[in-house]
């Protein structure tokens, strides 16, 4: 498996890589999530932007899975620490190519990422209901930080 950054030449595979994410979040939350296209304008932003990258896995010349990462700062509230961290927008491995540590791999190469930028920590959100994320993350060290909670008015 290769690890490199996104470029414009990709922005195709990645844009049917968010369908399937997409769909499989849809699933997770049909209520307030629908399947949809990704914004190509989006796309293309982050690979230009210099605080965010679009990490890419190519197993035989084609891309399985990829990691949108952003360089970003604590709000700037008096009670809270000042700090530079790297938050991980998205993240998706081809279903056909789950369970081989390809999300690991994106992790990883996600860590190297922050660190190579003398940042903080990772931070992500993930569906409650998405067990099997929550348990790839947990293996990589990530700790609940925070727990949203909703009451809904029907």
């Amino acid at each position: 498996m290769q690890m490199i950054m996104a470029t414009l030449n990709e922005v195709p595979q990645i844009e049917i890589l968010y369908e399937e994410l997409f769909i499989e979040m849809s699933k997770l939350q049909p209520k307030y999530i629908q399947p949809a296209k990704q914004d190509v304008a989006f796309i293309r932003n982050t690979i230009h932007n210099q605080e965010s990258d679009i990490l890419l896995a190519k197993l035989h010349n084609e891309i399985v899975g990829f990691l949108l990462i952003q360089e970003t700062m604590t709000p700037p509230y008096s009670c809270i620490v000042k700090h530079k961290y790297a938050f991980i927008i998205d993240i998706i491995v081809g279903s056909q190519y789950q369970s081989q540590g390809i999300g690991s791999a994106l992790l990883s190469e996600a860590k190297k990422w922050a660190e190579n930028r003398q940042l903080d920590y990772l931070e992500l959100n993930v569906l409650a209901e998405n067990i099997g994320a929550i348990t790839l993350y947990e293996k990589q060290g990530f700790q609940g930080m925070n727990h949203t909670m909703r009451f809904e008015l029907e």
